[in-house]
């Protein structure tokens, strides 16, 4: 009860009670009698469940990415927004965050070129590729996230969180493109996957494009 009623103490009553920074806040007070590297453990005694329900199998999952949104230098949470700077310092923010969130859209962020230097991490990691060398605008979003239902979707906040930190990490996954061409109109794209397949001229790896599978089929 006397940790209840310190952290009940430390609460900033001026925070926005529906916002996910509330929540952050309150699982800190909650959690602020733990050493400083301990996982935090205690979820916040809160009516309205801040904001959201969320499972007590899930609940786990939830205080990880709270107390890496708190403890880390490179995370803020201002109201719903979660603003995160990269290894090479480049600020992308996830909005209108909350417990209910499965995927997350992420923007890349970055020039069309890639960096040399990270060009060259993303050889080392995958072996080099034509597509490590550029972002094109298919790729400038991210659809980032867990697919697995049984997983806390904290955890999956996490993951996203961890990526975002990381440079090489995110622009792993916004270089996994191939180069790609419509076997019917012949119009050339970049698509998500096969990294770096299809980009010598003449050898783009073929797909039916949207128009043309949506246009009736004439003889």
């Amino acid at each position: 009860m006397k940790q209840n009623d310190e952290a009940w103490e430390a609460v900033n009553w001026d925070l926005d009670f529906g916002s996910f920074e509330w929540m952050v806040h309150l699982a800190a007070c909650f959690n602020r009698h733990l050493p400083a590297g301990a996982p935090w453990t205690e979820w916040p005694e809160w009516s309205t469940d801040m904001p959201g329900w969320v499972q007590d199998k899930n609940r786990p999952g939830w205080l990880s990415a709270l107390r890496l949104i708190h403890t880390h230098p490179r995370i803020a949470v201002k109201k719903s927004v979660v603003s995160v700077t990269s290894s090479h310092g480049i600020t992308r923010e996830l909005e209108d965050v909350d417990v209910s969130s499965r995927w997350w859209h992420v923007n890349v962020n970055i020039d069309w070129n890639v960096p040399r230097p990270l060009v060259a991490a993303l050889d080392e990691l995958h072996g080099p590729s034509p597509s490590h060398a550029f972002v094109p605008g298919q790729m400038e979003q991210l659809c980032l996230g867990v697919d697995d239902d049984s997983v806390s979707y904290g955890l999956g906040l996490s993951s996203v969180l961890q990526a975002m930190l990381d440079e090489v990490v995110l622009l792993s996954q916004a270089t996994n493109f191939h180069a790609a061409r419509c076997r019917f109109c012949h119009e050339t794209t970049y698509r998500e996957g096969l990294r770096g397949q299809g980009f010598p001229p003449g050898k783009e790896v073929l797909f039916a494009c949207g128009s043309c599978t949506g246009e009736p089929l004439t003889n």
